[in-house]
């Protein structure tokens, strides 16, 4: 008899960490078409039938049963239940197995369907559960081939029978391919963009600046980085709600877009703070670019609002400086146009120190009326 540890190890082990669970619910959420699956397999079986006859419709009934039992019970725990789908899976390669026990072993057409579970286990499960469901299908094909060399044997199904089953195959790997390719370029979106107005987020800034570095290190160019924040942003929290400054912040994101051509590529990198990354423009190009983004935000009012925001431009030539540096030379002109009366732009002197060194001042170039 096992004792309850035991029990709550193979929990822990099927189960994962948070990560593994935050996964194992997004696809189960995402996996809303198991018919998919358990209709290929019945068409399968089915083509078998008239050859085969009752044992056939037999497993074809229980597997639907199956299905369905683990479908009903996964919504009356109204979570994802690890146990429940894994039970499942395995319910269900042991119904395929017993298929190809009685359909010729290792000439049965139906053998490839034992991967269909598996498969469909990679959708939900990480990796080390699916090396054992992989073990567990070869352990069922194993003793289905060796228990029907044991038993009389059977006349060979024809040959479209093995096609319909391989179209099943095929159904479901696709099927379980477009699961799969969803859930990836969900998990890059939301490992890149901020999820509420959509820009690059804080961890994309390094990457992209270090490409464009590079670029201005080979050709001799320069790159600026712009430093934008919302004047009195709290106060409109405080006084109309954070909805509202969360709409504020969707619409202002829109209009900075709006205001850079390609290749200029903006970030959301705190609460109401954003940084944009100027590959190839000098002083004078990064601060019109600067003064055009102010003026697209005060032109109109965001959620009804009118708002204004206040910049801060650093500029680097040749591949000097380092992004800390750089960033810190962007937060004290922004600083600076704070302290100046907002709704401004305020150049920095270019920086090449590194974060821990003595940043520059704030150069006298602002431009903006005071707020």
């Amino acid at each position: 008899m096992s004792s309850p540890g035991a029990g709550s190890r193979a929990m822990r082990w099927l189960r994962g960490g948070a990560r593994d669970r935050t996964r194992f619910a997004d696809m189960c959420l995402r996996f809303r078409r198991p018919y998919v699956f358990g209709g290929a397999v019945t068409v399968a079986k089915l083509a078998g039938v008239p050859w085969v006859g009752l044992p056939l419709v037999l497993l074809l009934v229980a597997g639907g049963l199956t299905m369905a039992g683990g479908v009903l019970l996964q919504r009356r725990l109204r979570r994802p239940s690890e146990p429940v789908v894994a039970a499942t899976f395995v319910l269900l390669q042991l119904n395929l197995a017993v298929v190809v026990l009685l359909t010729g072993g290792a000439t049965s057409p139906y053998l490839v369907l034992l991967t269909i579970p598996l498969f469909s286990q990679a959708v939900c499960f990480r990796p080390p559960v699916l090396v054992t469901g992989a073990a567990l299908t070869f352990l069922f094909a194993g003793l289905a081939v060796l228990a029907a060399d044991a038993l009389p044997a059977v006349p060979p199904l024809p040959g479209p029978v093995g096609l319909v089953a391989l179209a099943a195959v095929l159904t479901c790997l696709t099927v379980a391919a477009r699961y799969l390719a969803s859930a990836d370029l969900h998990s890059r979106d939301e490992a890149v963009l901020d999820p509420m107005t959509g820009l690059y987020n804080r961890l994309t800034l390094a990457d992209r600046f270090t490409q464009a570095q590079e670029e201005a290190a080979d050709d001799g160019g320069s790159l600026a980085l712009v430093m934008c924040d919302v004047d009195h942003f709290k106060s409109i929290n405080d006084t109309h709600g954070h909805d509202r400054g969360d709409q504020v912040l969707i619409e202002l994101a829109r209009r900075l877009r709006r205001s850079l051509r390609a290749g200029d590529v903006a970030f959301r990198v705190g609460g109401e703070e954003f940084v944009v990354l100027l590959p190839g423009r000098d002083g004078a190009a990064a601060v019109q670019i600067a003064e055009r983004m102010r003026l697209a935000v005060s032109a109109e009012p965001l959620a009804g609002l009118p708002v204004t925001i206040s910049s801060g431009v650093v500029v680097a030539t040749g591949g000097d400086g380092t992004l800390g540096g750089l960033l810190r030379s962007c937060d004290a002109a922004l600083y600076a146009a704070k302290a100046a009366g907002r709704d401004r732009v305020v150049a920095a002197a270019p920086s090449s120190a590194g974060p821990d060194r003595p940043l520059p001042a704030p150069r006298p170039v602002t431009l903006g009326s005071a707020g």
